[in-house]
């Protein structure tokens, strides 16, 4: 699978240190003893990883057919998924609920 989508809110941030920085920067020390700040964890929850490991069947399942899904936001925001064969080649369009749907197992017909 390929997902060719930009960052939420359109901002990238490259690690840890330029966001505590930069939040530091702009918050008054009173104002910082107030505001917890949680850390990402170690690794993702077990659920999580479940879920990834099923998704990778998937992936996986979809590769021995010669296919693959190209995931892609549009200028209108809306989210293009095609199903391409190994090469790239674009096999066909289909909606985002059919691809929620062939990630949970279904075929892709």
């Amino acid at each position: 699978m390929d997902f060719n989508l930009p960052p939420l809110g359109g901002i990238e941030r490259t690690g840890q240190t330029q966001r505590t920085r930069s939040v530091q920067a702009a918050a008054p020390a009173q104002a910082a003893a107030a505001v917890t700040v949680d850390t990402l964890p170690a690794s993702p929850p077990p659920h999580l990883l479940e879920e990834m490991f099923a998704a990778s069947k998937v992936a996986d399942t979809l590769h021995e057919q010669g296919r693959e899904l190209h995931f892609e936001a549009s200028g209108s925001g809306r989210v293009v998924v095609e199903v391409r064969d190994l090469d790239g080649n674009v096999i066909r369009t289909i909606p985002p609920a059919k691809a929620l749907e062939a990630a949970a197992g279904a075929p892709l017909d």
